[in-house]
């Protein structure tokens, strides 16, 4: 349930579209170079440590994610939330893609082919599950209100027409 105005909506996860699901992995991608970009080994571990467990913080969310609207939720429909496990195991492959980039030349080929696999996975897939999602039980989803509180259609009558009246000092309904 989700709390709006002082009223309850149903809120349903539907499938993250390609091009949100960019835009917050561009603000994670930013987060990873500014973090490479300490000094040594430092930066290494942190970018590293970021791409593994972003998808751990913020509630199954990663910065970008979070920005954007986006979380992480487990495909199986009866399992709690993706965690810090789940977080590592989904990002495994973007790691690995990470730590080719560090390969000069070959590197520079194989990265962007990991990152590419992960992405024509995830655009054959109906969920748009990439191979780190279906080794984890995961996908990335989009909260939506309900299609009937979008409408402006409430289980409570919202109009006076629509309320029941009440006799004399609030009491039982009358009826006309």
């Amino acid at each position: 349930m989700f709390c709006y105005h002082g009223r309850a909506y149903r809120v349903h996860m539907q499938k993250a579209n390609l091009t949100t699901r960019a835009v917050a992995g561009f603000i994670d991608l930013l987060i990873v170079i500014g973090l490479a970009r300490l000094p040594d080994v430092i930066g290494f571990l942190a970018a590293s440590g970021y791409i593994l467990f972003r998808d751990g913080l913020f509630r199954a969310q990663s910065v970008g994610k979070k920005l954007i609207g986006l979380r992480i939720a487990p495909a199986d429909e009866g399992s709690r939330t993706a965690s810090f496990r789940e977080s590592v195991i989904r990002n495994a492959p973007l790691a690995l893609a990470f730590l080719l980039f560090l390969i000069p030349f070959a590197g520079w080929v194989l990265g962007p082919l990991a990152v590419g696999v992960e992405a024509l996975t995830a655009l054959g897939d109906d969920r748009g599950m990439r191979i780190g999602d279906l080794a984890a039980r995961t996908w990335t989803v989009q909260p939506v209100l309900d299609e009937a509180a979008l409408a402006g259609k409430e289980d409570s009558p919202s109009s006076p027409e629509q309320q029941p009246k009440t006799g004399p000092a609030g009491g039982t309904p009358q009826s006309n």
